[in-house]
């Protein structure tokens, strides 16, 4: 069998980047390349052109698409697709089950967290998503983490937390060191990517 790879067909530049670049990150020690394209007509393209089996993640709305099921009809055409995951800001409650209907295999509103989306998409692929244990933090390590997520200063988590500042700064060493991260940016995003806050 070949390799499952990832593509991305959404025609906002930022939102698809950004996601491209996540997805991308998150699937590199699984060996699972993720592609992007920017029409249904691109995609299309893309898929015919490599030896894979692909993983579609398709917004509805789409400049090149006669209407929201367009898409879903067209890719499921290609035998190399083995399954379709619709993302898109409409209503999920009045789209969903018509994408399912269609052929899709999920829907995942625009609104979902990356996180949330590299779940549903490992679940597609049939592989497990790394990371999502949180590494072995103690209890007040796990406090300090989300102190620092809601954006307060080593001051404010010493006063909330009834200890010195000091101590403040030694726990977030262990919790850089414990979760790979340098700094505190660092330490957050990694935690909300994870769904560890």
């Amino acid at each position: 069998m070949h390799s499952v790879s990832l593509l991305i067909v959404d025609d906002h530049p930022v939102y698809r980047d950004a996601l491209h670049q996540f997805l991308t990150r998150k699937f590199f020690s699984s060996g699972n390349q993720v592609f992007s394209a920017n029409s249904i007509k691109e995609g299309l393209n893309i898929v015919r052109s490599k030896k894979s089996q692909w993983i579609i993640l398709l917004d509805l709305l789409i400049p090149d698409s006669e209407n929201q099921l367009f898409g879903i009809k067209e890719f499921k055409k290609l035998e190399e697709v083995v399954a379709i995951a619709a993302i898109s800001g409409l209503e999920k409650d009045s789209l969903e089950q018509e994408c399912i209907d269609a052929g899709c295999s999920i829907f995942i509103s625009k609104s979902s967290d990356t996180f949330y989306i590299y779940q549903s998409l490992c679940n597609l692929m049939g592989i497990s998503s790394t990371e999502t244990e949180l590494p072995q933090l103690t209890e007040r390590q796990k406090e300090i983490l989300t102190h620092i997520s809601n954006g307060d200063s080593n001051k404010m988590i010493a006063y909330s937390l009834n200890i010195s500042e000091q101590t403040v700064k030694v726990h977030l060493g262990e919790i850089f060191k414990k979760i790979k991260v340098f700094n505190r940016t660092q330490a957050v995003i990694k935690a909300k990517e994870n769904g560890w806050v």
